[in-house]
């Protein structure tokens, strides 16, 4: 791959990065947010917990998304980012700015995937 797009994809995921820590940080304000409320206005409690699920599920996707740059980043150091770990084809860009996390390529993945559906297909038989 390019040096100058790995470099332009790593620039976009540091700035991704920082967005994902600050809606982590704000997030993590509104659990706050929640117990003032739930303790001050005795709100009903199912808009709290529906508050509180929100907020959960949220951090869960932050969470993740920030793993995957992460990782995505290490890769980048190791000189292994858009590389497919099975085949060692180029993984697309197109794919990679999508799933940053991406490892396999398109072939890989669907082999990947149809070897996974074959086995949960057979575990429930």
């Amino acid at each position: 791959m390019n040096p100058k797009t790995v470099s332009t994809i790593k620039k976009e995921l540091i700035q991704r990065r920082d967005v994902l820590m600050s809606l982590q940080k704000k997030n993590s304000q509104a659990d706050i947010d929640i117990v003032e409320v739930s303790n001050k206005d005795l709100v009903d409690l199912s808009d709290v917990e529906g508050s509180w699920f929100t907020k959960e599920r949220m951090s869960f996707h932050l969470k993740q998304e920030l793993s995957q740059v992460a990782n995505a980043l290490v890769r980048m150091e190791q000189g292994t980012f858009g590389r497919c770990e099975e085949c060692d084809a180029e993984i697309p860009i197109k794919r990679l700015r999508v799933r940053p996390d991406a490892t396999l390529c398109l072939a890989c993945q669907e082999t990947a995937e149809r070897d996974m559906s074959r086995s949960s297909t057979q575990f429930l038989q």
